[in-house]
């Protein structure tokens, strides 16, 4: 005679299953919806830092090519030294076609008479051995006085005056009460990209904003501000700008001092 066993035994209970709509069966949709939202939270909040990292080291990496290029245009300066001259700085590439030659094509555009084509344009990038623009595939913008541009030894010629003193000037504040001078600016126009000479010859939307604005409109004065979003007072401001100031430029290439002194009346 058989013994019974569990599934048979009338003395013992049965073990209960839980039925299909019962807690510990599955996720409900409820269940569903509340993982897929922290999810979503989570994916938000790890993307909003990584779109931060990669805006900073495009900044950086674009710092880091204006800093090269400043290095680059006083070697320039020292490569062109004359007698009694310290070296002058190249012109800036010419963004539309002029006297001077193609625009857009990395090389510094001087007339025969060795002033500059134009004051403000595009940093020489292929005159001067660099990269050809931004960590955003724009070309840097460049702007020189026409005193630190122009041969020393050339403006002493009776066929080729001296030019007029005027530097650029740097406003570090909308109103620009008290600019600061400078030699040559080198410009980013940032991750917007606006006014600035793309990678492909052609040149961006023009900037909505009055101070970026004034960084592309071809006088001697340029803006080098904080950043600003697009719905603050003066609209978007995203521009890098770096200034070479005379004393800075001086300093490193009035070796020995003669060569920036004045020169002995006759």
């Amino acid at each position: 005679m058989t013994r019974p066993g569990p599934a048979t035994d009338p003395g013992r209970p049965r073990p209960r299953t839980a039925p299909s709509g019962a807690p510990g069966a599955g996720f409900t949709l409820i269940e569903l919806a509340i993982v897929l939202f922290v999810i979503a939270l989570l994916l938000g909040g790890m993307l909003t830092p990584l779109g931060q990292q990669i805006a900073e080291r495009q900044t950086g990496d674009t710092r880091r090519a204006m800093e090269i290029a400043r290095t680059a245009l006083v070697g320039y300066a020292l490569g062109h030294r004359g007698a009694h001259s310290p070296g002058h700085l190249p012109c800036p590439d010419t963004r539309t076609p002029g006297l001077s030659g193609v625009a857009n094509d990395g090389q510094e555009d001087r007339l025969p008479d060795g002033r500059c084509a134009i004051a403000s344009g595009n940093l020489p990038w292929l005159t001067l051995g660099l990269a050809e623009g931004d960590a955003w595939g724009n070309r840097l913008g460049y702007a020189v006085a026409p005193v630190w541009s122009l041969d020393g030894d050339a403006a002493a010629t009776p066929t080729n005056p001296a030019p007029g003193n005027a530097l650029l000037q740097v406003c570090l504040e909308p109103r620009c009460a008290s600019p600061l001078p400078a030699a040559a600016v080198l410009i980013s126009h940032g991750r917007n990209g606006f006014g600035a000479a793309n990678a492909g010859g052609g040149v961006n939307l023009a900037p909505t904003g009055r101070d970026e604005s004034e960084n592309i409109d071809g006088d001697a004065r340029f803006s080098m501000l904080p950043p600003r979003a697009a719905d603050r007072p003066g609209g978007e401001f995203d521009d890098l700008v770096l200034a070479l100031s005379p004393d800075w430029l001086r300093g490193r290439l009035c070796e020995p001092a003669s060569l920036c002194a004045p020169a002995a009346p006759r």
